[in-house]
């Protein structure tokens, strides 16, 4: 065809000031010829690259998979791809992760339980275009109904605070938590286990086992002084930790729920078929990824954050803490 170069781009780009027929036939030559549009110079032009960059901890964990494939759907239906880099729990990698995201030209961040502060995250980062999914950081607010603009949160309190009165329903007394690390949600839920107890009256102290981040991987030596000093329930920070506590425990010939009742939290898809299935407080994960990509995508397109989003948790009830007969039929 004879058309000069920015006659045929704008046809490709479907310009109303090019006619209908020069369009369908500058459409039907690149066709022929396996014309393939180039998206970088495109971007240059437009100063936006319509991809979006995500930080997660790690890959490797079923919650964390579950945000990032619903993050990366909702983006897709909005015409935006997707830079997934994983931070391992590791400052140093978070910042390398953040500096990639750069190099490529994201048009907006979304970090997921990063270890950097927030206010580092907003230093290295278009704070207009960073969204915070379920930070775990001690400078967020922790008041109830909180909402920062721009921050992802699940309303963890409310899930824990609703494990612990089943158990009690239940007629536990002696309730202990197993921690998660040194992290925000992990003293959310440790505070709201004890702030439950005292507000039914129970004379019992919480207990407190300490665990690390990972004790789920090599529970051998907790689940021994669990068994040492066995209460009458756990809620465990995490659906792992949980299901790792079982299998551990069962060395120690206790049996679940008989000898002792068990919560997790998160409602990852194995808690479903463990043996016995276990009574956790779920989490929307999927949610969480639709909602970031939904707020960072507003967020470049307003030049502002939206408002904050605290998304609801559930406690779904299984064998782990009641009579396998009376649950058998539950999912």
């Amino acid at each position: 065809m004879n058309v000069s170069g920015s006659t045929a781009s704008r046809a490709l780009a479907d310009d109303p000031r090019i006619g209908a027929a020069t369009r369908l036939a500058v459409k039907a030559a690149a066709i022929e010829m396996n014309y393939v549009p180039n998206a970088a110079a495109r971007s240059l032009r437009a100063r936006r690259t319509r991809a979006l960059g995500l930080l997660l901890p790690d890959l490797r964990d079923p919650v964390h998979g579950q945000v990032a494939s619903a993050f990366e759907q909702e983006a897709r239906a909005q015409g935006y791809g997707v830079m997934v880099v994983a931070g391992e729990r590791d400052p140093g990698r978070e910042r390398l992760a953040l500096r990639i995201f750069a190099e490529h030209g994201t048009d907006g961040v979304a970090v997921v339980s990063g270890l950097l502060s927030p206010r580092e995250l907003r230093d290295r980062v278009d704070p207009d275009r960073l969204v915070l999914v379920w930070p775990d950081h001690r400078s967020l607010p922790r008041r109830d109904g909180a909402r920062t603009p721009g921050v992802i949160q699940t309303d963890d309190a409310s899930g824990v605070r609703a494990a612990v009165e089943h158990l009690i329903a239940n007629g536990c007394r002696r309730i202990a938590y197993v921690e998660g690390g040194v992290r925000a949600s992990n003293t959310i839920r440790a505070e709201t286990v004890a702030s439950t107890l005292r507000a039914h009256g129970e004379r019992f102290p919480m207990q407190t086992f300490p665990a690390p981040v990972d004790a789920w991987r090599d529970p051998g030596q907790l689940a021994a002084r669990i068994a040492a000093d066995l209460p009458e329930a756990l809620v465990c920070y995490d659906d792992q930790l949980a299901l790792g506590l079982m299998d551990a425990l069962r060395q120690h010939g206790i049996r679940i729920p008989d000898d002792m009742q068990i919560v997790g939290f998160d409602g990852i898809p194995f808690a479903a078929i463990a043996n016995p299935r276990l009574t956790t407080v779920a989490v929307p994960s999927a949610e969480l990824g639709r909602a970031a990509a939904t707020s960072l995508i507003r967020a470049i397109h307003d030049g502002a954050l939206p408002e904050g989003v605290l998304l609801p948790v559930e406690v779904v009830v299984r064998q782990s803490t009641g009579s396998v007969a009376a649950l058998a039929d539950q999912p």
